[in-house]
């Protein structure tokens, strides 16, 4: 793996962990075994080594989705098979969107314009789905969008609870799982039902 791939894979793993601001170049360098001049010379400061990091994350997504979305699809598979992906990912420490809401503009400018971009995406894809008979004709696809991109803000005020009684994954899983089932015809229910009893036999 170059150097450069190694300090975008370990600077996310320490910014998941414990937010942007609270990872030193120092901590990141030593970590990696690396110096911290050979860390600047492959990145300008830390806002470019977060920059790159979401590039890659948004690149590699679109890619599996590309890949989801090149054949025939049936709209609900793909909505499991997205949902299986997410409650696999680390769960970020609520100090990243903290961070990069407060001290880092340019970046959360960037990453609302992908929201936008993805919210546009998910209409047609919803519209797909109602094509395929598996999605409810009367579904306001807009709005449904808008709630999906909204569940990104719970996570994030669910983030400064308390001990929560319950995982960061589960609250994404259910709230995403309910979510899909609540705007499917019956035939996607019946998808959706199947991968439920399946799962559930799996966890027994």
């Amino acid at each position: 793996m170059e150097i450069r791939d190694r300090i975008i894979n370990k600077a996310g793993d320490l910014f998941f962990m414990y937010g942007i601001k609270s990872v030193s170049m120092d901590e990141l360098a030593s970590s990696l075994g690396i110096s911290k001049r050979t860390i600047y010379e492959n990145f300008k400061d830390k806002e470019d080594i977060l920059n790159s990091l979401l590039i890659k994350i948004r690149d590699e997504r679109n890619n599996v989705f590309k890949q989801f979305l090149a054949d025939e699809y049936n709209v609900i598979e793909v909505f499991i098979k997205v949902i299986e992906i997410h409650t696999q990912l680390p769960v970020s420490n609520e100090k990243l969107f903290h961070d990069i809401y407060k001290y880092y503009p340019r970046i959360a400018k960037m990453m609302q314009k992908n929201m936008e971009k993805n919210n546009v995406l998910l209409q047609e894809f919803l519209l797909k789905g109602i094509s395929q008979g598996y999605i409810r004709e009367d579904l306001n696809v807009k709005i449904a969008a808008f709630l999906v991109e909204e569940s990104t803000y719970t996570y994030m005020r669910a983030s400064y609870m308390d001990k929560p009684p319950f995982s960061f994954n589960e609250l994404f899983y259910t709230m995403m799982i309910n979510f899909v089932r609540g705007i499917s015809t019956e035939k996607g229910i019946k998808i959706i039902d199947s991968y439920l009893k399946e799962k559930k036999s799996h966890s027994m």
